[in-house]
């Protein structure tokens, strides 16, 4: 790890330690028993988190904290989540995962965090002149301004973690990794809010009366999820199917993936977009898989016949996918991949602001992941010499506007501009 690195880890440990010791001796002692019984409940829903990824969860939890500090204030609950999350026991991909089989300084990082994130959320409602008791309707600001902190805090900590690990800008991180779950936080606030107001009225009931509906949001989230990864292992089987045929292009769509995706940051793309864009850059080719091996593997120059065989491979690709509902937008910017900004491109000889911006994507992401592969009629250009080529050929094959995202994009992310897959 970097100094940096270390020095940020550190920094948010003590100050997330410190703030847990200090709100354990400022408990009121009336809310003992409750702390204990919230402690338990919290540990539950964190142990109940959905997989994004090997590194990435969400928590149905984030409802039972927001609930803990707007009842009992600040530092009940810093404790509450801290001590949840310390607490938690989870399966992640069929391994028990625990505080003792977890990194000791990954535990510390996380239960700080979300102590610092709930104590301020806490601080900041008290502030407002928010009280313990009935949320709807006179604290019902102050308590949607503290789930807002809450949530701020809790991603833009992490967020910091991740530009320090990847030297990536602060914001795009936050926006492709946190803004996809902007719905499930508004959902699991409007959650929180209401059981404070259950809970003020009716007592732990609250809890039994919320706890179905908060995993009942953990599995429609979850089955989400795995609905998406259906399709994109789908999505998957068809390149590899293409790839199979196509030795040259091994691991060519998912290379042209990770470049589109810097693209469609820097385009200021929303996810459900930035993730279509994704779709198509593994899909671009796949009007290839009714190409004859021969052309498609030939090591010598093709032949005029030859290449016009190969350029319908983008009329192909839309044919496949046209009548596919999910695919609506993504067969378009298939079949327009290969055209040029001055219309010399094909199939459709299209130029301008007639070929979608996601096709420009695309292609530049497409053209560049070529010139750094090794093909069978020449050695890979160097990284440099690949960025030359394609901002040489800006207002031939790609227009002022995509060149522009392309510079943003390679200067924040050059070390990833390569073929490694």
């Amino acid at each position: 790890m970097s100094k940096r690195l270390i020095l940020y880890i550190s920094f948010v440990v003590a100050c997330g330690l410190s703030l847990i010791i200090y709100s354990v001796f400022k408990i009121n002692p009336h809310h003992i028993l409750d702390v204990i019984i919230l402690i338990i409940f919290a540990a539950v829903c964190e142990s109940l988190p959905i997989y994004i990824n090997s590194d990435v969860s969400v928590s149905v939890a984030y409802a039972v904290d927001l609930m803990a500090l707007l009842v009992f204030g600040p530092y009940e609950g810093a404790v509450i989540a801290a001590l949840g999350n310390l607490l938690l026991v989870s399966n992640a991909n069929g391994k028990i995962k625990c505080a003792l089989n977890t990194p000791y300084y990954k535990t510390l990082f996380n239960i700080s965090q979300i102590a610092i994130s709930v104590f301020m959320a806490g601080i900041t409602y008290k502030y407002l002149g928010g009280r313990s008791g009935y949320i709807y309707p006179k604290y019902l600001v102050e308590a949607i301004i503290a789930s807002c902190v809450y949530y701020l805090f809790n991603s833009g900590i992490v967020a910091v973690l991740i530009k320090l690990l990847t030297n990536k800008s602060f914001m795009s991180i936050w926006i492709m990794d946190f803004k996809w779950g902007t719905i499930n936080f508004l959902f699991l606030a409007f959650i929180g809010i209401l059981m404070t107001s259950v809970f003020v009225k009716f007592g732990y009931i609250a809890l039994l009366i919320f706890f179905v509906p908060l995993i009942m949001v953990r599995y429609m989230f979850k089955l989400n999820m795995e609905i998406k990864q259906s399709y994109y292992d789908t999505i998957n089987a068809l390149t590899k199917a293409l790839e199979t045929k196509d030795r040259y292009t091994l691991g060519h769509s998912k290379s042209v993936e990770k470049l589109a995706v810097y693209l469609c940051r820097e385009a200021g793309f929303s996810e459900a977009h930035t993730e279509m864009v994704r779709i198509a850059a593994l899909l671009h080719d796949v009007g290839k898989i009714g190409i004859v091996e021969n052309i498609l593997n030939k090591p010598g120059k093709l032949s005029k016949e030859e290449y016009d065989h190969i350029k319908q491979h983008p009329v192909s690709g839309y044919e496949i996918l046209k009548d596919v509902p999910f695919l609506k937008n993504v067969r378009y910017w298939v079949r327009y991949h290969h055209e040029w900004y001055n219309g010399n491109g094909y199939p459709d000889g299209i130029s301008g602001r007639q070929i979608p911006l996601e096709a420009e994507i695309l292609a530049i992401a497409d053209v560049f992941d070529a010139l750094v592969s090794d093909r069978p009629y020449r050695n890979a250009y160097t990284r440099e010499e690949a960025y030359k080529i394609i901002v040489d050929n800006e207002g031939t094959q790609f227009s002022p506007r995509i060149i522009k995202l392309f510079k943003k994009a390679y200067e924040k992310n050059k070390e990833d501009f390569k073929h490694d897959f």
